[in-house]
């Protein structure tokens, strides 16, 4: 702590002023310090690296190692978050909720695109815990290390909560009823039970979903790479068309109604001998043009973390350990 006596000090006092803790001292104790006590972002680091160390060094909990503090530090990164948020949250509100196999991915990509426009990192999102999410209203609140809070907007009519529950929903449903056809077939008529008395279990966010809209059981969470791979297809517009399922109808038994359910179609069709070989050709004309997308996603944000991480190591440095 040598070289953040001061920085420490003035946290401390302004503390007892305002009758908190300082040690241990919580991420909203920080906010609510760096917003009576502006500066620039220099400051701002240097007074969370005091306030982390002074954490660490009695092995409690940095607060200023979550994700929203990162954000409100850097007022670059923080313009450019609200930029994406608003683009991504276009994106998402146009994605498919009910139907075809179509509604099951555009409700998983609306939640990944929610998140990433809210400034977490595919990395980030490929970790995240259902049980870090709770909802209050139409909002949203990311817990756990990140602690960022997804506000609704009225004058667009975004309400994060609403998506959330959707995706939510057929994660609840398939953990308990583990049936891709019972699945599609709630999906096709949005007609889930309600699972509200359920109990909670963990498990992860971003889940993948195999092209006949199978989810893994059991449930595995998606790379960040594969995160990163659809966010960017959805943010150049080249996001997969998913051929929905052919509809068929159960024999009417006289107790109600018939009941459509979702079946693979099966299309019989003629082949020339080069359709394989041209369909090869294309697909791997595609996967080269897109294949560095999720690379420089991933690379753009691991450089913001990057960045942020060695400004702190620098001011922990030795070499700076006389200053004030």
């Amino acid at each position: 702590m040598n070289g953040y006596t001061y920085q420490w000090s003035l946290f401390v006092d302004w503390c007892t002023a305002a009758d908190v803790e300082a040690l241990p001292a919580s991420p909203i104790t920080l906010v609510q310090f760096l917003d009576e006590n502006p500066a620039g972002d220099a400051v701002q680091l240097r007074r969370v690296s005091a306030i982390n160390r002074a954490h660490l060094d009695v092995g409690l909990p940095a607060p200023g190692l979550v994700t929203s503090i990162r954000i409100a530090l850097d007022s670059a990164r923080s313009d450019s978050t609200i930029r994406r948020a608003e683009q991504y949250q276009l994106i998402a509100a146009g994605l498919p909720t009910v139907g075809s196999t179509a509604a099951l991915f555009g409700r998983r990509d609306a939640v990944l695109l929610v998140l990433s426009g809210a400034g977490l990192s595919c990395r980030a999102i490929a970790g995240l815990d259902r049980n870090d999410i709770t909802t209050d209203g139409h909002t949203v609140w990311i817990g756990g290390r990140h602690r960022v809070h997804i506000a609704s907007n009225d004058a667009s009519g975004f309400e994060p909560a609403t998506i959330w529950g959707q995706w939510h929903t057929v994660l609840q449903f398939s953990e308990h009823y583990p049936s891709t056809t019972l699945l599609a077939e709630h999906l096709q008529r949005n007609t889930f039970p309600d699972m509200t008395g359920l109990p909670q279990r963990r498990g992860p966010v971003a889940v993948p979903i195999d092209r006949w809209g199978h989810l893994p059981l059991p449930v595995t969470a998606m790379t960040a790479a594969e995160v990163g791979a659809v966010i960017a297809r959805h943010r150049t517009g080249v996001s997969p068309l998913h051929t929905p399922r052919r509809t068929i109808v159960r024999p009417f038994d006289g107790t109600g109604p018939s009941d459509p359910i979702s079946a693979p179609e099966s299309v019989p069709a003629e082949l020339d001998s080069g359709y394989y070989r041209s369909g090869v050709e294309a697909r791997r004309r595609a996967y080269t043009a897109l294949a560095d997308v999720p690379d420089m996603v991933d690379d753009v944000e691991d450089r913001i973390e990057q960045l942020l991480e060695r400004t702190l190591r620098l001011l922990n440095s030795p070499a700076t350990s006389g200053s004030t």
